[in-house]
């Protein structure tokens, strides 16, 4: 297993996030047909149209997503798959509508993420994805 092969499927996902675009094709690139992921918020998604859908839905309310990720470690548990896990900084910006009814306009989470990837004839991708909150904060932009 190549390190940075299962690296670049993590980066290619913060380019998604980042991107924006959660097509079926976007989505399929980067997870296998019958992936499971547990959103932070949104509960569980299963197979690729769930998982665009659910990830559509976490943008909705804000102007402006942005995705910082660290701390990835990967752990070989085959020849055709490996364990990953990182950080994700997540700051989002609310719409002013939405905004204007929260104590702050920006909302900032950390998440902690682990994944199983595995080694399709396509390339490696995830076949399981858990997000896990470990701080949020509401803030202003202003401060």
């Amino acid at each position: 297993m190549a390190f940075d092969a299962v690296y670049e499927l993590v980066m290619a996902y913060g380019e998604y996030l980042e991107v924006e675009d959660y097509s079926v094709e976007k989505t399929e690139a980067l997870f296998t047909e019958n992936a499971k992921m547990l959103f932070a918020m949104g509960g569980p998604g299963h197979g690729i149209p769930e998982i665009a859908e659910k990830h559509k839905g976490m943008t909705g309310p804000f102007i402006e997503v942005t995705h910082n990720i660290t701390n990835v470690l990967v752990r070989k548990t085959g020849t055709d798959s490996a364990d990953i896990r990182f950080h994700m900084e997540v700051l989002h910006q609310f719409r002013p509508e939405i905004a204007e009814k929260t104590t702050g306009n920006l909302f900032i989470v950390n998440d902690r993420i682990c994944a199983k990837a595995v080694l399709t004839s396509a390339g490696w991708k995830f076949s399981e994805m858990e997000m896990n909150t470990v701080f949020k904060r509401m803030t202003n932009t202003s401060e």
